[in-house]
């Protein structure tokens, strides 16, 4: 299991070009749910476009995807401007690229509460859900709440994350593999819980 683990982690890391910030999570409230827009969906063996394609897989337009995994991957990060002395707070997850499902509910990050000064710039990584995003603020990504985006008075945004949603895709409970969600492939047709 452990050899297993290594050999998919040392895969990912030849694959897969670096993202700037990536999470086991989907951007917005409750689960989505997928249909396929295209009738074939190339299936990567890991969420990248370099990787290889294991299976094209035939579906009918508008078929439900079922999917066991998720990450949502900012490629190049977004920027905000500080208009007015503010603070960002939220929780604080470190000097991080990669956060997990498990380590984002493991309640381990404690508060964070960062004072911007006017002129300032922050990296704006990605949505997250409820008026939450991911920040960068000196080396360090905050879960922002609220997000700078609420905040049109105090933050400026000059430019928005580029980011990718990749799903894993199941079909009869057996994994095939992972779909970019673009207007091309799949999209979010209805949020459940």
């Amino acid at each position: 299991m452990v050899l297993a683990v290594l050999v998919t982690a040392i895969l990912a890391l030849q694959h897969s070009p670096s993202a700037a910030f990536e999470v086991d999570l989907w951007p917005g409230e409750g689960i989505p749910v997928f249909e396929a827009v295209a009738q074939r969906l190339p299936l990567h063996e890991l969420p990248s476009m370099s990787s290889k394609v294991v299976e094209t897989l035939i579906v009918r337009p508008k078929q439900r995807l079922a999917f066991d995994d998720t990450r949502y991957r900012t490629m190049k990060a977004g920027r905000f401007t500080v208009l007015a002395s503010t603070i960002v707070a939220g929780w604080s997850l470190g000097d991080v690229t990669q956060l997990s499902r498990l380590d984002y509910y493991s309640g381990k990050f404690g508060a964070a509460r960062e004072e911007l000064m006017v002129g300032d710039t922050i990296e704006y990584l990605q949505y997250r859900a409820e008026g939450t995003c991911f920040v960068r603020i000196a080396g360090s990504v905050i879960d922002a709440d609220p997000c700078p985006t609420q905040n049109e008075a105090q933050f400026r945004l000059d430019a928005k994350p580029a980011t990718e949603w990749w799903i894993h895709i199941v079909v009869n409970g057996k994994p095939r593999g992972w779909v970019l969600v673009t207007d091309a492939t799949a999209r979010v047709v209805d949020r459940e819980g």
